[in-house]
């Protein structure tokens, strides 16, 4: 006597079937992935060095930010920040992998350039920090020519865009904003559209 096979049972092992199949292709495509990236690893290893000394540095300098007249200890730590920084190679290289900049450049200037990186993002938070003390202290003039100068070096930080639009609106200045507007729209619409949008918030009547 034939018993009818469970309709349960037949979704069980089509799911089991399903399960097995989908783990036999993510296994296949993280094969292929490692495949590649080693593939990709061999060949910057093999690279020869290039001439880096072209590369778009920031042109950045101690002497264009405000002559502070305060005193103040968290102030004055980030003034040797940017003394020391006047002085080194700083340019932004978070786009890229360490594959991607050997690959680009050698390996042999891996080292060189992973410091010139951290020098931007070291930058990059100390120019924030130090608007943000000024304001702080009450200082806005100063704290608004610091992020004025953050955004001429196309700082990649949206603090430094948003802290700026907040101060052109308690000093009553907002056309300045539309500078703000022209800048962000030379940057990576994947930063500027967020900040953009953030804009249109602090400007609302």
């Amino acid at each position: 006597m034939r018993f009818p096979i469970p309709f349960f049972f037949v979704c069980f092992v089509l799911f089991t079937v399903f399960l097995a199949y989908k783990r036999s292709r993510q296994t296949q495509n993280q094969d292929h992935a490692n495949t590649s990236f080693l593939e990709r690893e061999r060949l910057a290893n093999a690279t020869r060095k290039k001439d880096i000394s072209g590369l778009d540095y920031l042109p950045f300098s101690a002497a264009g930010l405000p002559d502070c007249l305060l005193e103040d200890e968290e102030l004055a730590s980030l003034e040797l920040v940017f003394k020391d920084l006047s002085d080194q190679k700083i340019i932004d290289l978070s786009a890229y992998s360490n594959t991607d900049l050997k690959l680009m450049y050698g390996p042999a200037n891996l080292t060189a350039l992973t410091e010139y990186d951290d020098n931007y993002h070291l930058l990059s938070t100390s120019l924030t920090a130090y608007a943000a003390r000024l304001r702080e202290l009450g200082d806005t003039k100063d704290a608004t020519a610091v992020l004025e100068y953050a955004m001429q070096l196309r700082i990649s930080i949206r603090s430094v865009y948003l802290m700026l639009a907040e101060l052109y609106m308690q000093q009553n200045r907002p056309e300045k904003i539309q500078d703000i507007r022209n800048v962000l729209s030379t940057m990576e619409e994947s930063f500027s559209s967020h900040v953009l949008a953030r804009l249109e918030d602090i400007t609302k009547p």
